[in-house]
């Protein structure tokens, strides 16, 4: 049995488990910020409002089939059904090769899972919503209770130490320019990053998410449209810093350890 699991059969479920959770980060990324059920009613195309039947509904092959149409009305489905799909299919296989089933699996899975989420619906609605970040920092100390990597003191360092500070920056950083400049869903997902990552780890993933964010808005400062003092959905940048620490943790390490050097040149 444990042969089984390491073998590449093994990973090709987990992928296709990961398409599945893909395909309800969808109905998440779309009802979330709109105050609708998650569960009710049934997955339905959001032109014609008619339920999609379960054939059409199979994460990636369905959107392909239909080349991104819906079967009902012909609207065109937006690409980022599919793109979500294959993301988390992808990260789910990978973190399967890499951690092997497990306790602490099961614990990335779940934060791969809710960045996955956040990056899509900040990006779209600048909000991170509550309803992942707060029952995700419980959900992370849980899991540091009984599985490695982080300990629960580093876990909890976390969520007070690094998300305490991002607190007071967020503070800080509104006396400074007399409007809020970090909003606090920012502060709740990097508690949450603490949760399920460890304080070292946060740390990483917010220096990570600075450069992301900037690279972000690189192109508007250099055309004009944007100033020192626009707004970007930093939580996207954030989610994706942490996927790529959950990914590949050597590389995000890399990544930080190559800013410090810059920074100290």
């Amino acid at each position: 049995m444990n042969a089984w699991l390491s073998t590449p059969v093994a990973a090709v479920f987990a992928a296709a488990f990961g398409a599945v959770i893909g395909s309800f980060l969808n109905v998440v990324i779309w009802r979330l910020p709109r105050g609708e059920s998650l569960w009710r009613p049934r997955s339905r195309c959001p032109g014609c409002a008619q339920p999609i039947p379960a054939w059409a509904n199979v994460p990636i092959v369905s959107w392909l089939w239909l080349r991104g149409r819906c079967a009902a009305c012909g609207v065109a489905i937006p690409v980022r059904y599919p793109l979500v799909e294959l993301a988390t299919a992808a990260l789910f296989a990978a973190l399967f090769l890499h951690l092997g089933p497990g306790a602490r699996l099961l614990a990335t899975w779940l934060a791969g899972a809710a960045l996955v989420a956040i990056a899509f619906i900040d990006a779209e609605h600048w909000i991170i919503p509550d309803e992942i970040t707060l029952p995700g920092i419980p959900i992370g100390l849980a899991f540091a209770w009984f599985a490695p990597e982080p300990t629960l003191g580093s876990a909890l360092a976390g969520v007070v130490v690094v998300g305490g500070g991002m607190w007071v920056l967020s503070l800080a950083a509104e006396w400074w320019y007399g409007h809020v400049a970090l909003g606090m869903g920012d502060v709740k997902l990097v508690a949450m990053l603490g949760a399920f990552l460890g304080a070292e780890p946060a740390l990483g993933v917010i220096l990570v998410g600075s450069l992301f964010g900037l690279l972000q808005a690189l192109p508007a400062l250099l055309v004009g449209s944007a100033g020192r003092r626009s707004r970007i959905p930093f939580g996207a940048a954030l989610a994706a810093a942490g996927i790529l620490h959950l990914y590949a943790p050597g590389a995000a390490r890399g990544l930080v350890a190559q800013l410090a050097a810059l920074a100290g040149a």
